[in-house]
């Protein structure tokens, strides 16, 4: 099956793609969120209508290939201005192609039938959405918050009602800063302050790559491993996008000890089987980087 759906509250879904992205659906009395559309070899549009009747919105927390795919399902679809060129340039047909060609061998059954629909063309209209604006969803709203970082215009999403912040790829145990979109550290320590200020509006973190919900604990170890990046200490790590970047760590050694995992590429090549609430638990961090993001 294309789409493995999770209830995460009463009127909260996970959607899994098998490549390994989750996109996020909220119900509200009026209408419905989506939260990202994934690569968009899985049916999201049956997906999402297989749990509500509710009208659709759509936000993408960034315009990166992996969570802007499905658009095509949606008439339009709410993104940071700053990331519109981004959307763009991985909306490509060459940008497809090679996301095609990497990952054929992986797919399932059902999503090698949807191949020549994952081609079709984007043509979703795109609504800006800034800093602070609210999307009311009925008798629930989500609060976008502007988080510059893994790219310019990424965005972290603030659900009250549930207490939950869904972060995208701005917050998790691994976070990129490694690609030309991404902005330099600094920046990224800024966002991460911006919602650690908020800390008090929500009690979990929910990222676009894992299943682990994260405790706002992990906020100040992110900050520490951001602030405290090290080249000395840190690794070279192929991210088979850009080349060769710097990998660093902070607690690392608590998933070789409990796991015996020596090495960051062994540990994610096991995550499938491990309990995503031991991963909340052990809460180390990583920042994939290349030196020129450290100025």
């Amino acid at each position: 099956m294309s789409n493995q759906i999770v209830r995460i509250r009463d009127n909260v879904f996970h959607i899994y793609e098998s490549l390994g992205v989750f996109c996020t659906l909220i119900l509200g009395s009026e209408s419905a969120l989506l939260i990202d559309t994934g690569f968009g070899f899985g049916d999201i549009y049956g997906a999402v209508h297989s749990i509500t009747d509710l009208p659709i919105k759509v936000i993408n927390t960034h315009g990166h290939i992996d969570h802007i795919q499905g658009n095509k399902f949606f008439g339009q679809v709410m993104l940071h201005p700053d990331d519109k060129a981004i959307l763009r340039l991985y909306s490509s047909q060459i940008a497809k192609r090679v996301l095609y060609w990497g990952v054929r061998d992986t797919l399932d059954g059902d999503e090698r039938k949807n191949v020549g629909i994952f081609f079709r063309r984007n043509r979703q209209r795109l609504l800006p959405v800034e800093d602070g604006a609210v999307i009311d969803l009925g008798d629930c709203s989500v609060e976008a918050i502007h988080t510059p970082g893994h790219t310019r215009g990424s965005l972290c999403l603030l659900d009250r009602k549930n207490r939950l912040l869904y972060s995208g790829d701005t917050l998790s145990s691994h976070v990129w800063l490694c690609l030309r979109e991404s902005t330099n550290v600094k920046t990224y320590i800024e966002s991460v302050e911006k919602v650690m200020r908020r800390s008090d509006e929500y009690d979990t973190i929910l990222s676009s790559h894992s299943a682990a919900e994260f405790g706002t604990t992990i906020l100040p170890k992110i900050l520490h491993c951001a602030k405290n990046i090290s080249v000395s200490a840190s690794r070279v790590y192929d991210t088979h996008l850009v080349g060769k970047a710097l990998l660093y760590c902070e607690g690392f050694d608590k998933v070789t000890e409990r796991y015996g995992y020596a090495s960051f590429e062994e540990f994610l090549a096991h995550t499938k089987e491990i309990d995503p609430k031991e991963i909340a638990e052990i809460e180390f961090t990583s920042i994939v980087y290349v030196k020129s993001k450290l100025s």
